[in-house]
């Protein structure tokens, strides 16, 4: 399902009123992370309390030479609010355990690692929660799952990257590629529009493609990328798909399971949580990478 963002802001009685809806995200996080709530075709607005929302952000509190801080760093993440960081003290003073074990702390750290996988499936848009990892950050997930899938490559395999996306999405793939003796393909930008070019990306494509990774929104310019029918293309070849979505995920719905996307990452330090990274995955993928792993670590996903 395509859902459309921004465009127009405007001063509403009791709060404030943001109309959303153009195809470039990079302006729109730099007002306020929009709520999860837009449908197809249509402009949403939405009637928010701009005070009440910042009195949950203790950064929010800060003065600068008596006035207050706004923070346009948006790339680098948003803001924590209070019961965030709550959460993450509670958490680490009064439950920190290993997994597995017969005692409260480790049954509960186990409790709400099961939530976490069933909270972050649903927000990703799939009814399986086995097929979320978490890890440090995007780029670590990123760099361990081109490890595994490199494994699977040979000489004159083909990987496709474009020059849109972040290096955390690039450079992980290009050194697979290297190690496996495969050919790494970049789709071009359009410098009028700072858009992909498609066609190029199209002539790139053929039955030695083995992976397309692409970004759902770039960091740099808010470009929205068509991935659907990236990905649609890239599988009629028989080739994997791995979606970079952490610039999207905090401003549009994502539905892995209709964009049917083989990999998608993302952080939830874009969108109010801590720095923490995660990946879905197919099942069916998921259960064949020849990961890299210890010993005592089963085969099985979490």
């Amino acid at each position: 399902m395509k859902r459309k963002l921004a465009k127009s802001l405007r001063p509403g009685l009791g709060g404030h009123v943001y109309r959303f809806g153009c195809n470039n995200l990079s302006t729109v996080g730099i007002f306020a992370r929009l709520p999860r709530c837009f449908f197809e075709g249509k402009t949403i607005v939405a009637k928010w309390n701009l005070d009440a929302i910042r009195a949950q952000f203790p950064a929010f509190q800060r003065e600068q030479n008596g006035e207050p801080v706004g923070y346009f760093d948006g790339p680098a993440g948003s803001q924590v609010p209070l019961r965030v960081a709550d959460a993450v003290s509670r958490y680490l003073l009064t439950t920190n355990a290993n997994r597995g074990a017969p005692f409260a702390t480790s049954q509960e750290s186990d409790a709400l690692l099961e939530q976490a996988h069933r909270t972050l499936a649903d927000f990703l848009g799939t009814n399986d929660p086995e097929c979320i990892a978490f890890g440090p950050n995007m780029t670590t997930l990123t760099l361990a799952l081109s490890r595994a899938l490199g494994r699977t490559w040979q000489t004159g395999d083909e990987i496709i990257v474009t020059q849109l996306d972040h290096d955390a999405n690039v450079t992980p793939w290009v050194l697979a590629a290297r190690d496996a003796g495969a050919v790494v393909h970049q789709v071009p930008v359009r410098a009028e529009d700072c858009t992909l070019d498609l066609e190029a990306f199209h002539n790139r494509l053929s039955e030695k493609t083995r992976l397309v990774a692409v970004g759902y929104a770039s960091n740099a310019t808010g470009t929205v990328n068509p991935v659907a029918e990236m990905i649609t293309a890239a599988h009629n070849v028989g080739a994997e798909v791995f979606v970079d979505a952490v610039h999207l995920a905090p401003h549009r719905l994502i539905d892995v399971s209709s964009l049917d996307c083989d990999y998608l990452a993302a952080s939830a330090y874009k969108f109010f949580g801590p720095h923490v990274g995660l990946m879905y995955g197919k099942r069916e993928k998921l259960e064949a990478l020849p990961a890299y792993k210890l010993r005592p670590s089963p085969n099985s996903l979490p």
